[in-house]
């Protein structure tokens, strides 16, 4: 009788798992060129927004594009203010291009000006909350309610990969945090697939300051980088984590009838659209559906 029963409630929760509607999520995570400094108003005749890509963001004082916090809508420009946008946008469009028959979701969480070191730090584990940086509670915990709020909707929700745009303050910070910021990313792509139990989640993430930035901080955490990406062949190396290359994206500095003509840390419009697609298109040629 117990083996009958077990056989029943076998067959019916495979039965409810293929009933749901699997839907792909994307994390992205980061600081100001993560939030996006591109402006909306700057967008040219081959940038479009996705509608059938949902997103799912933290709000102020982290996220404040006008849009309700916490809670799923159509694609939408995800940055500090409203007439900005970041990595969601190209990012979502490429990943519905690429794979036009999935349903995709974004959970986003940045912060401008944070480090990694200290803001980001993940911890020693999932319970050691003492260690953990302010930035990394609220992403873990954004992301935890977005995939609650999914199957709550009654679809079945699959980490696919995050997109991380981060390290200019450790490169500004010098000394441990640039030297140590490999370790450091190491580290926090471990932990993030660890709380989140999603242990094959594909890590992309964009080289920061690329020419003509320079300086000791800059190249230390460019190399530390270099040596994290999955074919770098250092000890660094960490499966499922890619590179992607930013040399050549324009910069604020760039953009039409710009406020900041010297900002050539941030990139601007066309800049961080094109490295959204950059990074789909990376996620899309390593992905294995879990």
């Amino acid at each position: 009788m117990r083996f009958f029963l077990l056989c029943f409630l076998f067959t019916f929760f495979n039965d409810y798992l293929n009933a749901q509607e699997k839907i792909e999520v994307y994390l992205i995570g980061g600081q100001s060129n993560a939030t996006g400094q591109g402006y909306v108003s700057n967008f040219s005749e081959d940038m479009r927004v996705e509608s059938s890509v949902l997103i799912f963001h933290s709000g102020p004082p982290h996220l404040q594009c006008g849009f309700a916090s916490l809670s799923w809508h159509p694609l939408h420009q995800a940055s500090e203010s409203p007439d900005r946008f970041g990595l969601e946008l190209g990012l979502g469009y490429k990943l519905h291009e690429l794979r036009p028959k999935a349903k995709i979701a974004i959970i986003k969480h940045a912060h401008s000006g944070t480090n990694l070191y200290s803001q980001w730090d993940p911890g020693r584990s999932g319970k050691d909350f003492s260690g953990q940086g302010e930035q990394y509670q609220i992403f873990i915990k954004t992301v935890k309610i977005g995939l609650d709020s999914l199957r709550k909707k009654g679809y079945l929700p699959v980490i696919i990969g995050m997109a991380w745009q981060q390290g200019e303050s450790d490169a500004d910070k010098g000394g441990i945090a640039s030297s140590r910021y490999g370790k450091n990313l190491k580290r926090f792509i471990h932990r993030v697939r660890s709380d989140l139990n999603a242990r094959k989640m594909l890590f992309v993430y964009g080289h920061v300051y690329p020419p003509p930035n320079l300086g000791k901080g800059i190249l230390e955490v460019r190399k530390a980088q270099r040596d994290i990406d999955q074919q770098s062949g250092s000890s660094l190396a960490t499966k499922g984590a890619f590179l992607v290359s930013t040399d050549g994206l324009s910069f604020r500095a760039n953009d039409r009838n710009t406020k900041y003509p010297n900002d050539f840390v941030h990139f601007g419009t066309s800049g961080i659209w094109k490295l959204g697609l950059r990074m789909a298109t990376e996620m899309n040629r390593h992905f294995t559906m879990q």
